[in-house]
């Protein structure tokens, strides 16, 4: 796999050097506003105490990132350090929880209703041994008010061809102090970092290839990966006075997994991997890529797909957040991997901002940007290209877990044809609840 990275960044910076210098120039514009001052005076070759951090997040702070967090074991880790040191005091569990999110949007093509993502789930930990736990959690997905908005008007622009209830998520694992074995169906690894700019709500997440080819990103292992087997393990090798957490390392297999829009398609063997730096002044940087073999390119199945060889995507991400703010940004490099709306595949190169700020008390303002653009040598993709900006206002009860919303989002991208989708207009609701049933842990004391 190593070999096969450095075999496509190769081709990749030969075939559109200036194109991905333009966003590397982005990006890394946007990782340098974010260096902290401590990193600036270690480098300067200054000794910088814990108490001169000033920008170390508070409880409160860290919170609101969880439970912005599509990933349920997001909140596993975020906490793992107290976790492991408390783990003596800590009851297995059982959270039940569902997040209903109504939103009405007024597009080109009339007004719909629908659910924007409407679910309920549980997970659940049980420590069999010191510092060990085995995990596991189902989340299941709803969209009946988008089935209602179709009966009571058949014409409306509501999902088509999509089930009222289905799978989101379903997968049993084992943590221990620095490691997570899971299988099943989970986020991937890939959207460890795509998670950096999916904050948005009802809209955004479309230029890194996370949601590939019109599906949750199952198949090609970057969204909710099917049938994963999958590790996150936390390496704690940095000096202290570095102020920097343990590095997070990722990994995930598939196999046998169908080809999205392709009938009668398998891949092969999917890779993926993600590595994540964090340092305690809340700034992180990652690096994510995911490869699935596509066999014999050259078979029948494949005619007139745009699929010219295997499929990879390979992202970089940085994020940088405090109590009143957070800025996210991405740039994605996707070949045999992401789809026209007449689902042809095409190699392009894409750019996700996200940010938010708070007004006052819980006001916050939203903004945003997304883009992808296909190479000029990909001709079977016509004129699409992915291009808009999202301006929106939140009122937050509960962080992101109880909200009210409006955004807009500008369309200046266009379809396969040529013509611009228009923009859309969203007010909606989010409002989650949970309940948590404990019990005594084991009765074993070892030593602390």
């Amino acid at each position: 796999m190593h070999k096969q990275l450095l075999l496509y960044s190769s081709i990749t910076s030969r075939k559109k050097c200036s194109e991905v210098t333009h966003y590397l120039c982005l990006f890394f514009l946007l990782s340098c506003l974010h260096a902290p001052q401590y990193a600036i005076a270690q480098s300067a070759g200054e000794d910088i105490e814990p108490a001169a951090i000033e920008n170390t997040p508070s409880n409160e702070t860290l919170e609101r990132e969880i439970t912005a967090e599509e990933d349920p074991i997001a909140g596993y880790e975020s906490g793992k350090e107290e976790r492991d040191r408390y783990w003596y005091e800590e009851a297995n569990n059982l959270r039940v929880y569902g997040s209903g999110r109504l939103r009405y949007r007024d597009t080109g093509i009339g007004g719909v209703w629908g659910d924007g993502g409407s679910r309920v789930g549980f997970k659940s930990n049980w420590q069999m041994l010191p510092k060990r736990w085995l995990i596991g959690g189902l989340e299941i997905g709803f969209s009946l008010l988008d089935s209602i908005d179709q009966l009571l008007d058949p014409g409306s622009a509501s999902s088509k061809n999509r089930d009222d209830v289905f799978e989101r998520l379903a997968y049993i694992g084992f943590e221990g102090p620095n490691v997570f074995a899971l299988a099943g169906k989970n986020w991937s690894t890939y959207y460890k970092v795509a998670s950096f700019t999916d904050r948005f709500v009802s809209t955004g997440a479309s230029a890194g290839g996370v949601f590939n080819a019109q599906t949750d990103g199952g198949a090609t292992g970057t969204g909710r990966a099917n049938r994963v087997l999958q590790t996150r393990l936390y390496v704690d090798f940095f000096p202290e006075h570095w102020h920097i957490k343990p590095f997070n390392i990722n990994l995930q297999v598939q196999h046998g997994e169908p080809v999205p829009a392709v009938d009668n398609a398998n891949y092969g063997t999917a890779l993926g991997a993600s590595l994540i730096l964090e340092m305690e002044s809340n700034i992180s940087l990652g690096i994510a890529y995911n490869y699935a073999d596509i066999r014999d390119p050259t078979a029948p199945e494949f005619k007139n797909t745009g699929i010219d060889g295997d499929a990879r995507a390979l992202l970089i991400g940085t994020r940088w957040y405090e109590e009143n703010w957070y800025l996210g940004a991405i740039m994605s490099r996707l070949d045999n991997h992401e789809t026209t709306e007449k689902l042809i595949y095409f190699d392009g190169t894409g750019a996700e901002i996200y940010g938010q700020y708070r007004i006052r008390g819980p006001w916050w303002l939203i903004g945003g940007y997304n883009k992808l653009s296909p190479d000029s040598d990909q001709s079977q993709a016509g004129e699409y290209n992915i291009n808009y900006s999202v301006f929106g206002l939140r009122y937050s009860i509960d962080d992101f877990r109880r909200m009210f919303y409006i955004n807009v989002r500008i369309n200046n991208g266009s379809n396969t044809d040529g013509q611009n989708i228009g923009n859309i207009y969203t007010i909606g609701v989010r409002w989650d609840l949970d309940k948590t049933f404990s019990w005594a842990p084991l009765k074993f004391r070892y030593a602390r």
